[in-house]
């Protein structure tokens, strides 16, 4: 079947799409749009460019080891390495690197790092805890100086982002005043609105809104969307979109914001402000951070916290709980102290990121401050019963105190003595083996935390060996902790996970940590490239590109690397950064000239495969999986809670809940249907029909969205039958939609070879 047979005659939007996926995938199109000789050429000349700059690119790398070897005996950071697990994981990158190519310099740091770990385990083997009385007071004297230098951090990271904000407030002025004048004209002149609504898209980088005005142009260019469906939804849903891109460009450049902030920023109302940014809450852009007066505060959803937060929020918690074993003055100096962090917290959590590694030493002497202060109240004499003293080494072992932990404690024995809301009373008893097993839990939990935050990472293994705990119940301590945020995942290690505390690395730990990284990564990249230049074929032009781009981004990760304030090697970064740019230009000029891989299979081949098949053996070629067909969307009014969760999960945007209320179909549900509905929705269609007093025949056209309300409308164009929308239905039985399958991807084969014959 050729492509210009394919072009004459009208194909849908879909099918089309399920076609072209299909000649992709048996390499049909790129063998007939190219001829071998064509592709031979483009190879030779290829090899040709890239001869002279391969061997510079490949020798690259050892030169900057050389010098940061230099640098790093220069400076002496090996010897501030203090985590045992960077140490362990930097030796394993650099072992695994030797064992592909032999190099003198990552052999001598090796050897450094090597002797270090050793250091570390003979300390760790002559340290035994000590548990002879200390004086609390004594211990955590250094503790506010600590605390004024975080202070002093954070107030540099507040007027950093205050300054950035200030720059970004001129673009915002610009960016919100054309944003009125495209809004206003949005019915008169879609296109042009929607074509400048693109460009402003540029700037606040709005991905829901980027994709939506590609789809909607797509729509209007294939000639599904009407003029004057056209005008509302650029009107309506792209002017609503963009409102929204705007809140994250101002959370994004000016930090958290409440509503009201929001609006004034924005030269609008706050109702708009709010309606948009509940969509943004519920596609988990925005969050709620803390409160202001009486306004919620608002930020950005970061990928992850940082780990100067997460673990000054662990250091607030264990001082919680330090301050119940110690004497009223040492009490009145953690709770200043607990103040103080409290507040630095709160802002650290307004900021979302920062640079962490101004923080790193900082952070690190307040957390050793707190494992000794809480170290030295273990070991204070006191006269405690049986059950204090569990709950004292629970949480000096743990080293942090959890709220329910409190609550359970502090409420539980209202249970024993007084009666529930059910009139009900816990037996003393009973009360007194669930307290002995929970307590119990956090003795074990502390001792597991308190042996990853000595010894570094260690898997379920090392832990069960070294408690005596069994190796099930370990694993369930550890994962009630990581999701407590107390552990981190921090890899593997001989097939077992490795946990650790959160840690914020020092600079000597970020430098050593990434170059044995990138050791691991372009050892055997070298030779790869070496290689693949010297026996190149068109099917190796993907690898070739892989393989550039990681001596590209090694480059990049180098350049920002320090040691001692320096950057090293800079002049060989500075050469060699030119040469990997136009090596990786060639390349990707070469894969888009040529097709990637030759033809591996036939349209006659694929007539008779099954989807499981296809989706098996064709992933790695297409890069996805291959679609298993299309359908039609069934929904069913009855079951529907009005939730959105099928529009929001959507992959492709295709589904919607249109701001309909569909009043005669409330009286043909059944009263089956109503008691498999929560309470509330099911009572407001009882409600409604037993005020009505005729039978209503018109629905309801709603001004604005109405989530828990609505019709479910599905655009077949953009579906693609993923069934995503029906699996998260949280409707009831199973749910209030149902894909009702139409065509296959034999069917679709069988039906585009035969329209070819």
């Amino acid at each position: 079947m050729s492509n210009a047979a394919t072009q004459e005659r009208h194909i849908p939007p879909k099918r089309q799409r399920m076609l072209d996926m299909i000649m992709v995938l048996g390499g049909l199109k790129e063998e007939a749009a190219i001829p071998l000789s064509r592709v031979n050429e483009e190879i030779r000349l290829l090899k040709e460019e890239l001869s002279p700059l391969t061997a510079e690119i490949v020798a690259y790398p050892e030169k900057y080891f050389q010098e940061f070897l230099t640098a790093v005996e220069r400076a002496g950071i090996i010897d501030q390495i203090t985590d045992p697990s960077i140490l362990s994981e930097a030796i394993n990158n650099l072992e695994a690197a030797l064992k592909t190519g032999e190099s003198g310099s990552l052999s001598t740091l090796l050897g450094l790092l090597r002797e270090a770990e050793a250091k570390h385990q003979d300390m760790s083997e002559k340290t035994e805890p000590q548990l002879d009385a200390v004086d609390v007071a004594k211990v955590i004297a250094p503790l506010p100086a600590i605390i004024s230098q975080i202070e002093t951090v954070v107030a540099e990271y507040e007027k950093q982002r205050a300054a950035d904000a200030e720059a970004a407030e001129n673009e915002l002025k610009e960016i919100t005043e054309i944003f009125a004048n495209l809004a206003n004209r949005a019915m008169e002149d879609p296109e042009n609105v929607l074509a400048e609504l693109q460009k402003l898209g540029s700037k606040t980088r709005y991905g829901p809104f980027l994709r939506a005005a590609a789809q909607l142009k797509r729509g209007r260019r294939e000639g599904r969307i009407p003029d004057d469906r056209f005008a509302m939804l650029v009107a309506e849903n792209m002017v609503t979109e963009m409102r929204r891109g705007i809140i994250m460009f101002i959370l994004n450049h000016m930090g958290s914001r409440t509503v009201p902030q929001l609006a004034e920023l924005m030269k609008t109302t706050p109702a708009l402000v709010q309606r948009a940014i509940i969509t943004m809450i519920q596609r988990s852009d925005v969050e709620i951070v803390g409160v202001e007066g009486d306004a919620p505060v608002f930020a950005r959803v970061l990928g992850a916290v940082p780990e100067s937060t997460l673990a000054i929020k662990r250091v607030v918690q264990q001082f919680r709980s330090l301050v119940k074993t110690v004497d009223e003055t040492t009490a009145k100096i953690l709770n200043d102290a607990l103040s103080r962090l409290s507040s630095v917290l709160e802002r650290l959590q307004l900021l979302g990121e920062y640079d962490e590694t101004r923080l790193a030493d900082s952070v690190k002497q307040l957390r050793e401050l707190a494992d000794k202060g809480t170290e030295a109240a273990l070991s204070t004499p006191a006269s405690i019963d049986t059950e204090q003293l569990k709950l004292l080494i629970s949480a000096g072992l743990e080293a942090f105190a959890r709220f329910r932990l409190k609550i359970t404690l502090e409420k539980g024995p209202n249970l024993v003595k007084g009666t529930n809301v059910y009139g009900e009373k816990l037996d003393p008893e009973v009360y007194a083996r669930i307290m002995d097993t929970y307590l119990d839990n956090e003795i074990e939990r502390g001792t597991i935390l308190l042996l990853i935050r000595e010894h570094g990472a260690m898997t379920v293994k090392d832990l069960a060996e070294r408690t005596g705990i069994p190796p099930d119940r370990v694993l369930q301590h550890l994962l009630r902790m990581k999701r407590d945020e107390l552990l981190t995942i921090a890899g593997e290690a001989h097939g077992y996970v490795l946990y650790d505390v959160p840690r914020t690395p020092n600079e000597a730990e970020v430098a050593v940590q990434t170059v044995t990284a990138l050791a691991y990564d372009l050892a055997p990249a070298m030779k790869e490239l070496e290689t693949l230049v010297e026996k190149l074929t068109p099917k190796d032009i993907g690898r070739l590109v892989n393989t550039i781009e990681i001596f590209s981004k090694s480059r990049d990760k180098m350049a920002k690397l320090s040691v001692g304030g320096a950057v090293v090697a800079e002049d060989i970064l500075t050469n060699i950064e030119g040469k990997i740019k136009s090596a990786l230009a060639m390349a990707y000029r070469t894969r888009a000239r040529i097709p990637s891989t030759r033809p591996k299979v036939t349209i006659d081949d694929l007539m008779d495969v099954d989807v499981p098949t296809v989706m098996d053996e064709y992933r790695d070629m297409m890069g996805y999986a291959p679609l298993l067909g299309f359908g039609t969307i069934k929904w069913d009014h009855s079951k529907c809670l009005g939730c959105k969760s099928c529009e929001l999960a959507c992959p492709e945007d295709a589904i919607f809940l249109k701001p309909v209320i569909e009043i005669p179909q409330f009286f043909e549900f059944s009263e089956e249907s109503l008691e498999k509905l929560p309470a509330n929705k099911a009572l407001f269609y009882r409600t409604v029909r037993s005020l009505a007093t005729r039978r209503p025949t018109e629905n309801i056209m709603l001004q604005h969205e109405a989530p828990g309300f609505g019709h479910i409308e599905v655009d077949l164009w953009l579906c693609v039958a993923c069934r995503t929308c029906v699996r998260r239905c949280p409707g009831p039985d199973e749910g209030a939609l149902e894909l009702e399958l139409k065509w296959s991807l034999p069917e679709v084969v069988r039906h585009i070879a035969a329209e070819a014959e």
